[in-house]
C-alpha cells in the first residue's frame, strides 16, 4: 500500500511539472490580463480586440494585374453594307458606255480593343490602391468571311478585278471601326477592364480601389 501511494505521488509530481513547464513555455500573462504566446524565438503581442491588417505592395498588385493580360481585350461586332462601281474613262472624266461594273457587299466584322497591362500605373497607401489606366489600343479589326453576301454586275469590257474586292473589304472594315467608335467602344472597353481589375484585386481585403 505504501509503495502504491509513493508511486501515485510520483505520477502527480511528474504531471504537474510537465503541465506547468508546457504552459510556462507557451503562454505568459501580464498584470493587465494581456495574453502573450511564445513559440520558440517568436514573440507575438496582441491586445484584446486587435486586428492585424495585411500590408499590400505595388509589386504585389502589378503581379496580380499581369494575370489579366488575356482578359483585357473588349470586342464588338458590326455589320456594314457597302457598294462600289468602277468604269473606264476617257480623258479621266468621260465615262465609256458599257464599261461599268458594280460590287455590292454586306458583311459582318469584329473590332477588338485592348490594353497594355504592363503600362498600368499603381500607387498604394494605407487604405487605397490607386490605378491609372493607359490609352486603349486597336488590337484587331477584320471581316468574318462566312457572313459576306456579295452581288455583282460585271462588264465584259471592264471585268471585276480582285483588287476591287480588296479595296471594298478595306472600306467595310474602316466603316465598321467608325460605327464601333460611335457606339463608344473605347468607353465600354475601359468599363470592362475596370470590372476585371476590381475582381482580381478583391483579394486585397480592406483596400479601396481608386481610378485616376
Amino acid at each position: 500500500m505504501k509503495v502504491f501511494k509513493e508511486f501515485l505521488a510520483f505520477l502527480i509530481v511528474v504531471a504537474l511539472s510537465f503541465g506547468g513547464g508546457f504552459f510556462t513555455a507557451n503562454w505568459y500573462r501580464d498584470h493587465k490580463g494581456v495574453i502573450v504566446r511564445h513559440d520558440g524565438d517568436k514573440l507575438d503581442l496582441k491586445l484584446p480586440g486587435e486586428v492585424e491588417k495585411r500590408v499590400v505592395t505595388v509589386d504585389e498588385i502589378k503581379s496580380k494585374l499581369l494575370e489579366i493580360a488575356e482578359l483585357s481585350t473588349y470586342s464588338e461586332q458590326y455589320t456594314v453594307t457597302h457598294e462600289e462601281e468602277e468604269s473606264r474613262h476617257i480623258l479621266d472624266d468621260i465615262k465609256v458606255p458599257g464599261t461599268t461594273n458594280v460590287i455590292h457587299i454586306t458583311a459582318s466584322g469584329v473590332v477588338k480593343i485592348g490594353y497594355d497591362v504592363k503600362m498600368i500605373n499603381v500607387k498604394v497607401d494605407e487604405e487605397k490602391i490607386y490605378i491609372s489606366l493607359p490609352e486603349p489600343q486597336l488590337n484587331d479589326n477584320y471581316v468574318i468571311w462566312d457572313t459576306v453576301v456579295c452581288d455583282e454586275s460585271n462588264s465584259i469590257l471592264n471585268p471585276i478585278e480582285f483588287s476591287q474586292y480588296q479595296e471594298l473589304i478595306k472600306s467595310i472594315e474602316e466603316k465598321g471601326l467608325k460605327d464601333a467608335e460611335e457606339h463608344e467602344i473605347y468607353k465600354h472597353a475601359e468599363e470592362n477592364l475596370k470590372e476585371i481589375i476590381n475582381a482580381f484585386l478583391a483579394v486585397f481585403d480592406g483596400y479601396e480601389i481608386v481610378y485616376m
